[in-house]
């Protein structure tokens, strides 16, 4: 141990404050044995008595901090270096002074890095994002680093990569170079199962950023809606991410505010307050970086600003006000934070909040001529409020923007025949409504097609359409979840190999193994809640997967069959397919869907021998591709696995594949998609016992 770490470990030992003076040892050892202390587990240490100097003034230490931050591209731990990067960059002097260096120290030989030292790599990369985004030196080269990031790399370095890319985009919105990289690279990680939750929550900031950096309504409920998916997204594949449950929350109290809906913005304020609660309880008593505060804040704002919605939105509703003028200090409190409020990046100028915001209070107010008459009056005579604090500035400018409304509607009042419009002029006037009242519908149908049902449609009903579209967004596992996604994608690249999986056929068969696979998901969770549809006749609650009890009956096909059926029956493509009715008397396993005059049918079959793929296809394959002769030569296998248990049950990655038969003398492959439901289950515990 060399002088210089002798002396730094007593005085921890002893608690006493670290600094040169306290260190007491000549300049030219310090300075001699710095490097070598930085590459060792002492290095924090010595980073807080350079902090020390340069926060002091003392100059003559220049060369020992030089030689020190030189010496930490030999650091190769992660805690060590975390620590010291702390301490070092808590302090503005020392970042400015030692930023060229430690930027050198951190990127040179950053591959190399990766390949040996997975987790350091992460912290250098951190460290140099920090140094950076605090504008002490130029960006290009952290860029540059961040260009050629591997999305298939070791799974600690991964972890840790979508809160940097979050950072990057925080601070580099404007950038295009950089964002565009960022953004992919998130794309990619959201389907990787080591970053799959963190990188979906920074594409969800990402698209709230966008939404609230945009001045049309259009996007801004577009990014609104795709953000809070992610939001919900992130939430689902982490259970502790109380941070995306904050922001999802946000998403649907602004849209909830935007369509009037007092119900829904009530309910995501409480929803964003037990989120705050966990989170806190979760972080208490934690180590929390301070370079990460701005978000911290920016949750606190949003609580905050969610307050303000839901009694603003509670008072627009009600037809009479004890109080007036606490009435209005509500309103304009939620009116004023629409432009204040700055709840993600560094943007200089956030006009998405307001578009929502200050239309819905103003279409608020003029809905309540009483409250209107309010509002006036304050604007008029502020001096009557019976506190100092009226916000009469933001009464008056509210006051002047409705009354700039009110002249706009009398000017056009003249009323016009729908042909005097054409069919542009038609949408336009539709689609701003359509994006305030059922962004969902929008988001999920595309805006032609949402139009269409839009179409004479009164408010209320389009808000029930919308709350339909809400709830099977919400309740559903999406094509963001991350366990679906790689699967999906896998299913869909062997399908792609068949020259008829084309056109409609690709989309609608597509569509069926999307919803096949969330059910196999759904499935292998061990829980009876997630049950779907009716058993049989006079029958208790029976839950076909698990190992019979004593008394019980054996698991039937049938049982697997109405479970499927009503899957399909309860979610999104209910109402754009036909399911062939269960017909009981005859005890058919299978589920034929239609999709106009496409029809494919999921033969549903029963094994308690073998649950191998060469087996269950050499038993069953062929009748499942029989039925696909006179239609698309697409269909499905399901198969209830009722083997023995004693080593555990597979994964959904395990038990779903794309297979084909081709009939003796036949020239087109019948392809099937298989898959496995797992029955005969015991409980977790009894692996254990």
């Amino acid at each position: 141990m060399t002088r210089l770490a002798d002396r730094l470990c007593a005085l921890a030992a002893d608690s006493e404050a670290i600094n040169f003076t306290t260190i007491a040892l000549p300049n030219d050892v310090v300075e001699s044995e710095a490097a070598t202390v930085a590459a060792g587990p002492f290095s924090a240490l010595l980073a807080e008595a350079i902090a020390h100097a340069y926060d002091h003034g003392e100059a003559q230490w220049t060369n020992t901090a030089a030689s020190f931050a030189a010496g930490l591209a030999g650091q190769h731990s992660f805690l060590h270096l975390t620590s010291t990067l702390e301490a070092l960059l808590r302090s503005p002097q020392t970042t400015q002074a030692l930023a060229k260096s430690l930027n050198n120290a951190l990127l040179n030989g950053f591959a190399d890095t990766l390949r040996q030292t997975p987790l350091l790599a992460a912290a250098r990369l951190e460290g140099a994002v920090r140094l950076a985004t605090s504008k002490a030196v130029s960006p290009y080269k952290v860029w540059g680093t961040l260009d050629e990031l591997p999305t298939n790399g070791p799974e600690d370095f991964l972890e840790c990569v979508p809160r940097i890319l979050g950072v990057a985009l925080d601070c580099w919105a404007q950038e295009e170079a950089v964002t565009s990289t960022v953004r992919g690279l998130l794309e990619q990680l959201s389907v990787d199962e080591a970053a799959d939750a963190g990188a979906m929550f920074e594409l969800g900031c990402d698209r709230l950023r966008q939404a609230l950096g945009s001045s049309s309504l259009t996007d801004v409920t577009r990014q609104t809606a795709e953000a809070r998916r992610y939001f919900a997204a992130a939430g689902a594949a982490e259970e502790a991410r109380d941070d995306a449950s904050v922001y999802a929350a946000v998403c649907d109290a602004l849209l909830g505010f935007t369509s009037h809906d007092a119900d829904k913005v009530s309910a995501a304020a409480d929803a964003i307050e037990n989120a705050m609660h966990r989170r806190a309880a979760w972080l208490l008593g934690t180590h929390q970086p301070a370079w990460l505060q701005p978000r911290v804040s920016a949750e606190i704002a949003w609580s905050r600003l969610l307050l303000q919605l839901r009694a603003a939105s509670d008072l627009l509703h009600q037809p009479v006000w004890m109080d007036p003028w606490r009435a209005l200090d509500a309103v304009l409190a939620a009116y004023r934070s629409a432009r204040t409020v700055q709840p993600v990046g560094n943007a200089a100028e956030l006009t998405g909040l307001a578009t929502l915001v200050e239309p819905a209070i103003e279409e608020g107010f003029l809905k309540q001529q009483s409250f209107l008459a309010a509002l006036q009056h304050a604007a008029q005579q502020p001096h009557e409020h019976p506190d100092a604090v009226f916000d009469a500035t933001t009464a008056a400018q509210l006051a002047s923007n409705l009354s700039k409304r009110m002249q706009d509607r009398q000017q056009n009042t003249t009323p016009q025949r729908s042909s005097d419009l054409d069919e542009d002029d038609q949408s336009g006037r539709t689609a701003p409504r359509l994006h305030r009242l059922a962004p969902t519908l929008v988001l999920n149908l595309g805006l032609d097609d949402a139009l269409r049902i839009a179409q004479g449609l009164d408010d209320s009903a389009l808000l029930t359409i919308e709350g339909i579209a809400y709830n099977g967004d919400v309740a559903r596992l999406k094509a963001s979840d991350p366990l679906i996604i790689p699967q999906l994608d896998r299913l869909i690249a062997e399908l792609s190999a068949f020259p008829d999986f084309t056109g409609e056929v690709r989309h609608t068969f597509e569509a069926l193994v999307e919803q096949t696979l969330l059910f196999l998901k759904s499935r292998s969770d061990l829980t009876s809640k997630s049950l779907l549809g009716p058993g049989r006749k006079g029958e208790k609650p029976y839950d076909y997967r698990r190992q019979p009890e004593q008394g019980q009956r054996a698991p039937l096909e049938d049982d697997l069959q109405r479970d499927f059926h009503g899957w399909l029956q309860a979610g999104p493509l209910h109402n754009i397919v036909s399911i062939e009715p269960i017909d009981a008397a005859l005890g058919r396993a299978d589920v034929l869907v239609h999709f106009g005059a496409l029809r494919y049918l999921t033969e549903i079959k029963m094994d308690s021998t073998d649950n191998t793929r060469d087996h269950l296809e050499r038993k069953y394959l062929t009748q499942a591709s029989e039925y696909s002769n006179t239609n698309a030569p697409f269909g499905q296998l399901l198969v209830l696995d009722l083997t023995n248990k004693a080593t555990g049950t597979q994964r959904i990655d395990e038990l779903t594949w794309v297979t084909s038969h081709r009939p003796d003398g036949a020239t087109i492959d019948r392809a099937v998609v298989a898959g496995i439901v797992t029955g005969n289950r015991v409980t977790p515990s009894v692996y254990s016992r």
